[in-house]
């Protein structure tokens, strides 16, 4: 007990120090905030300059272009009238008649003879206009902008799509499909919209595609290619016809995906294709009949991890559990014909969401609007309004018709979603019982979490699916796998042995394991290891006693795996730590990825600690050295610190200064385990209590 004791003393002190580093951090940090809002009212009245400056310009090159055309007629006619003048005064009869009046015959006769010489007519292009001065309007003053940025920023309003890269770049493929199919296969290769019946042959002699890709695409905002091959489609025309008998000709793999609708209408058109795609067995058997061959294959919906991720969108504060906007905010559970509760509840509660989406027939008629529940999907969004919906609500109903493509990308999104046996009544007694249930659904915050995790976890992303489908088209289908090293340092017989345990659970088996053991024999070492591990080991001893760090990067440098894997053989991991994490490095632009929440168990005490809560799914300045997952020549140039416990730390100090992207993934399937307490796992940590942590994290 006096060793606990001195271990919560000293735990206390490293607290105090750290307090009065965080007080002159404060200080730093208020004077940095005054320097930078100084730096910010000057910005604010230069641009106020700027735009008034541009403001008085615009205003007269307005009315300089306004007064332009009636000026130059005024000059113009001003002249026409002089010119005019000119010409009867030196006329002939004008000078006749001044001759006879002088009474000199000599004259009149002199007149008669000389020639009549005249200017020519004036032109409105001689003459250019000049714009009076005017008064400029007044230019409001910009409002300096003093807050710092944040440590993690959100993206832009709402969810932007990002950028590459490609999975197959060496495959091009025409595309007439929709914005949804747009966007869940803009990643797998390289895709041709931008074509319509008008252009499509000059879009095959530019791109030169290897494939030609048609959805049942149907009308409505979310069509793609601008709406420009619906005729097609509905066989009113023979544009579509036309491009699949050139593809054909010039040997131009076709295929046709019916993504929905009925079979029938889609049947002409798909006849003209090499292969067709069903989403389910069940279609495919339809179209095998429909069409009498068996060149019909199998795409089911899917996800893009790219697109459809946890990544949060920029949404402002959540409000409290149980507070009148999240009761506002809840929606009613499944129910069974017989009134038993079958709630599916998949998802979580994200920062600022705060109205509910209604999906399918998930309300008979009309909602009271002061419940905040309103149609997820309009007449007029397009699917990147949806794709921002899908990360602004707190939850999702979706009744028994909901389509199932959008369930699953919301799923992926980490979104809440109660599917429905039968649409809510409207009565005010149903709709009590349904927000009152609901409300307390979303307060269960840790549930619900965990649901939306194992949710995300069971959508299927749409990359592996296409192999085989390119491989029975006759395309190469050749990507980067990105194979997996895990490195570790043990010490002892007993950190070897826990590591192999987690090891052997693995789902996603790591292609290589470097092993850098201090005090064990080699041989002995590599057998345990064989024993459990299928692929390339490699084993390294340690002649003298080194630091953690300096091992590990001793084991960095024998890996050559296109991802490296930092396993401490203190901790535990669970089943899907290392395929989760290889899931993110596909759906985010980070050079490292790792844990900043995590679940940190204290044996001598029994005390389990939520490490960071809420710092998952966003950029981070660092994450926890025991969750590392990098790309091995990122980590490589950085290199581990020869240092014991903090080389981690070390570590993330040098991405921050490089601008190292670093992503902090979800809170699961790994525990942190010390024998004793740790002055870093007491800051910013919640005491979950006095029990195992395998149950919270091990999902």
């Amino acid at each position: 007990m006096s060793e606990e004791l001195e271990s919560a003393r000293s735990a206390l002190e490293a607290a105090v120090a750290a307090a009065s580093s965080a007080a002159e951090l404060t200080r730093l940090l208020a004077d940095y905030q005054e320097r930078l809002a100084r730096a910010a009212v000057s910005e604010a009245e230069a641009v106020t300059r700027l735009r008034e400056a541009e403001a008085r310009l615009k205003t007269t090159e307005r009315q300089a272009a306004k007064l332009a055309k009636s000026l130059a007629e005024q000059r113009y006619q001003t002249e026409v009238a002089q010119w005019r003048l000119e010409s009867v005064q030196a006329s002939r009869w004008s000078k006749l008649g001044d001759a006879i009046h002088t009474r000199k015959p000599g004259e009149v006769a002199r007149t008669l003879r000389d020639p009549i010489s005249r200017r020519p007519a004036p032109k409105r292009s001689d003459f250019t206009p000049t714009p009076p001065p005017v008064e400029t309007p007044p230019v409001a003053p910009v409002v300096p902008e003093t807050a710092g940025p944040g440590v993690s920023t959100a993206m832009a309003e709402g969810f932007v799509v990002p950028k590459g890269p490609l999975t197959r770049p060496y495959l091009t493929v025409a595309a007439i499909v929709d914005r949804q199919s747009e966007a869940l296969f803009r990643y797998e290769w390289r895709q041709v919209t931008n074509f319509g019946p008008d252009n499509w042959a000059a879009m095959l002699d530019e791109h030169r595609p290897h494939l030609l890709f048609v959805e049942s695409v149907r009308p409505g905002p979310r069509q793609g290619n601008g709406g420009r091959w619906l005729e097609e489609l509905a066989g009113r025309s023979r544009g579509l016809r036309d491009l699949v008998e050139e593809c054909s000709r010039r040997g131009i793999r076709t295929i046709f995906w019916h993504s929905g609708g009925p079979v029938s209408v889609s049947v002409p058109m798909a006849s003209l294709f090499d292969h067709v795609l069903a989403t389910s067995e069940a279609r495919a058997r339809e179209w095998r009949a429909a069409l009498r061959h068996d060149r019909v294959g199998i795409l089911p919906h899917a996800v893009q991890p790219r697109v459809h991720n946890q990544i949060p969108a920029a949404i402002g504060p959540r409000p409290a559990a149980g507070s009148p906007a999240t009761a506002a905010a809840a929606a009613p559970i499944a129910t069974t014909s017989a009134g038993r509760a079958e709630g599916t509840s998949a998802g979580t509660s994200f920062v600022g969401r705060a109205w509910v989406g209604l999906l399918g027939t998930a309300v008979q008629g009309d909602p009271p609007p002061d419940l905040g529940w309103r149609p997820l999907i309009t007449d007029k969004a397009t699917y990147d309004d949806l794709l921002t919906a899908y990360r602004s609500v707190s939850m999702v109903l979706a009744g028994p018709d909901a389509d199932a493509r959008t369930i699953e990308e919301i799923s992926a999104c980490g979104t809440p979603i109660m599917q429905l046996a039968a649409p809510i009544a409207t009565d005010e007694a149903s709709l009590r019982q349904a927000v009152q249930s609901v409300s307390e659904c979303l307060a269960a915050d840790a549930q619900c979490a965990s649901e939306a995790h194992l949710a995300w976890r069971s959508t299927v992303a749409v990359t592996p699916l296409l192999d085989p489908l390119l491989d029975t088209a006759g395309l190469p289908s050749v990507r980067n796998t990105a194979t997996i090293t895990a490195i570790t340092a043990v010490s002892g017989a007993t950190e070897l042995d826990h590591l192999l345990a987690q090891l052997r659970q693995q789902a996603h088996v790591p292609g290589q394991l470097v092993i850098v053991a201090e005090g064990l024999d080699t041989a002995v070492v590599e057998k345990a290891a064989r024993a459990v591990h299928k692929g390339d080991i490699v084993v390294r001893d340690i002649s003298v006693p080194v630091t953690r760090g300096a091992a590990l990067d001793r084991a960095l440098r024998l890996a050559d795996g296109d991802l490296v894997a930092v396993l401490d053989p203190r901790d535990l991991y669970g089943e899907h730590y290392l395929a989760d994490l290889a899931r993110y490095f596909s759906a985010v632009d980070a050079e490292i990825l790792g844990k900043a929440s995590f679940y940190a168990h204290i044996p001598g005490t029994g005390a389990t600690l939520l490490r960071q809560p809420g710092a998952e799914h966003r950029f981070l300045p660092e994450v926890a050295g025991g969750t590392l997952l990098a790309r091995r020549q990122t980590l490589v140039d950085l290199g581990i610190a020869d240092v014991s416990e903090e080389w981690d730390e070390v570590l993330m100090r040098q991405c921050r200064t490089d601008g190292i992207r670093v992503y902090s993934a979800d809170k699961y399937s790994y525990v942190c385990r010390r024998p004793s307490t740790e002055a870093r796992l007491f800051s910013s940590s919640h005491l979950v209590g006095y029990t195992p942590a395998e149950p919270l994290a091990m999902i």
